[in-house]
């Protein structure tokens, strides 16, 4: 009962931005933008509060944050565009909306290449080196700087059909993904309609029945409301919602060192927080989904990962090459 109040709960429409308290004049004026309401139980604005909390006080107060939730300056896309320009100084998205301004960041965005999102969170999410790769390759390719990765949890599959439980069963199926060409063409190599359609679409397309199903995350498909038209949920896990906190990375470089380490330094310890309560809320949605009248189905995954063998094999180079994928393989060792 406590979830569903949370979720009944309803956000003044005139209030346009949250501004993070401030005990002196700032210097620095930061808007932070994301596609989540403004909701205790919305991992964005979780991420936000936690990270504008932390970023005050490793600042010693000379910056101002000010959130822009609900997609308030538009799409994922065209909020990374803004950013990219610089009319937006940071965003926290899902990385695969950031591939149309560098490739790197559909590394995440490969079928199967994450174990789970434990797995993730133990090792990929947190290895400094492969946050500085991909952060070098997006300031050079598109002025955007890495600050933190988190976990958004795993992509399952939700439709209003039938269960799914092989790429079978999804053929002729009208499936909402995101605006990402790695999704897309998963979708395809499993047999579905694919359609792109923006986070902010998703609940009129699978009412009106525009849709069938969507693909997304499990905190993100509940933030969104979606279970509420939908009637069947399949556990396939088959790619990893990363959490991409960035920065334009002009405005960064222009920022005095000691407020650029406050801010890389609160950015990462709230993205370390914001992961561990991920993976304690997303069984919780699960177990509200459940009660919402959700069925849930486990499927055997074998077929679906040979069947996107060919996404791979096309994407490799975009996503940084072979080496680079190997290396998220090994840093995940033997963990499930």
């Amino acid at each position: 009962m406590y979830m569903k109040s949370i979720i009944s709960a309803t956000v003044c429409a005139v209030t346009l931005s949250f501004a993070a308290p401030q005990t002196q004049a700032a210097d620095y004026s930061i808007k932070f933008a994301h596609n989540n309401p403004p909701l205790e139980t919305s991992s964005y604005h979780r991420y936000y509060k936690k990270f504008a909390e932390l970023a005050a006080k490793y600042t010693d107060g000379k910056v101002e944050f000010r959130e822009f939730p609900s997609s308030q300056m538009g799409s994922d896309q065209q909020m990374a565009k803004k950013l990219q320009l610089g009319s937006i100084e940071m965003i926290a998205v899902a990385a695969n909306n950031l591939a149309q301004l560098y490739g790197g960041f559909d590394l995440f965005t490969l079928p199967f290449l994450i174990k789970s999102p434990k797995c993730a969170v133990q090792t990929v999410l947190k290895d400094e080196k492969l946050i500085r790769m991909i952060s070098e390759g997006a300031q050079k390719k598109a002025n955007i700087r890495v600050l933190a990765f988190s976990n958004g949890g795993a992509r399952n599959m939700m439709n209003s059909k039938h269960p799914i439980l092989s790429p079978a069963d999804l053929k002729g199926l009208r499936m909402r993904v995101a605006k990402n060409p790695i999704l897309l063409d998963t979708y395809a190599a499993l047999g579905a309609d694919a359609i792109g359609i923006s986070a902010a679409e998703t609940y009129g397309a699978l009412q009106t029945k525009v849709v069938d199903g969507h693909d997304g995350g499990t905190a993100w498909a509940f933030a969104q409301k979606l279970h509420e038209v939908q009637n069947f949920y399949s556990l396939t896990c088959h790619q990893l919602v990363t959490l991409a906190v960035i920065i334009n990375n002009d405005y960064f470089e222009k920022l005095p060192a000691d407020v650029q380490a406050g801010i890389t330094k609160a950015a990462k310890e709230a993205a370390a927080e914001n992961m561990e309560w991920m993976l304690a809320y997303e069984s919780k949605v699960f177990d509200t989904f459940k009660d919402a009248g959700l069925k849930f189905s486990s499927p055997d995954l074998a077929p679906f990962q040979n069947a996107v063998s060919s996404v791979w094999e096309k994407y490799a180079e975009r996503v940084g090459g072979k080496d680079v994928i190997d290396y998220v393989k090994g840093l995940q060792g033997s963990c499930s």
